[in-house]
């Protein structure tokens, strides 16, 4: 069954801050982004997050502080300095999900394959910078750039949310919001 929780985005220096929510099943489905129509939702705010998926997903829980907070800055000087492979690994998580969610296939920089064998060695391996000692792809500069293009796919994948045309969409003048590949159920709000 899936929790949500919410990533919050810090964008452009952490003067713009997004909240995504995530839907989290540690059983059998995959991790995922809310989707509307096969794309991202994000929110302004925490709470806007929180209040919609208290009043349109009542029966899927959720917790109110952000699960992960995806700061691009932190990232790179993590990369650069191979310094808190934990902070890489949950970011990498999340883009993979992201990416898994709106369907990008082909990676720019390098192959699938190579980020996700960085992401494995990441995982069982305390010292990043060793990795990028013995393996020339990705580099740090590809995984930068690949961060970047990450940011540019999601928000191309993506809308604001607007309670005109997620109204609409809820009421069933467009197609139902989905989780993944599987119909949600809307409980209807009192």
């Amino acid at each position: 069954m899936y929790q949500c929780f919410f990533v919050k985005f810090q964008l452009c220096s952490g003067n713009v801050k997004l909240y995504s929510p995530y839907l989290m099943d540690h059983e059998s489905n995959p991790d995922t982004p809310l989707l509307v129509n096969g794309k991202i939702v994000f929110f302004k705010t925490k709470n806007g997050a929180v209040n919609f998926m208290h009043n349109h997903f009542r029966a899927v829980p959720y917790h109110d502080e952000p699960a992960y907070e995806f700061d691009t800055e932190t990232f790179i000087e993590n990369i650069r300095t191979g310094y808190h492979r934990g902070l890489v690994i949950d970011t990498l998580n999340i883009v993979f999900d992201y990416l898994s969610a709106i369907k990008a296939e082909n990676y720019p920089f390098f192959s699938r394959e190579a980020i996700a064998d960085f992401a494995d060695y990441a995982t069982f391996h305390r010292e990043i910078e060793v990795y990028f000692q013995n393996h020339s792809h990705p580099s740090p500069s590809e995984l930068i750039n690949f961060l970047y293009w990450f940011l540019g796919e999601i928000a191309h994948h993506s809308i604001l949310y607007s309670r005109r045309v997620l109204a609409e969409t809820i009421q069933g003048k467009t197609q139902p919001l989905t989780i993944q590949a599987e119909q949600s159920f809307l409980m209807p709000s009192k």
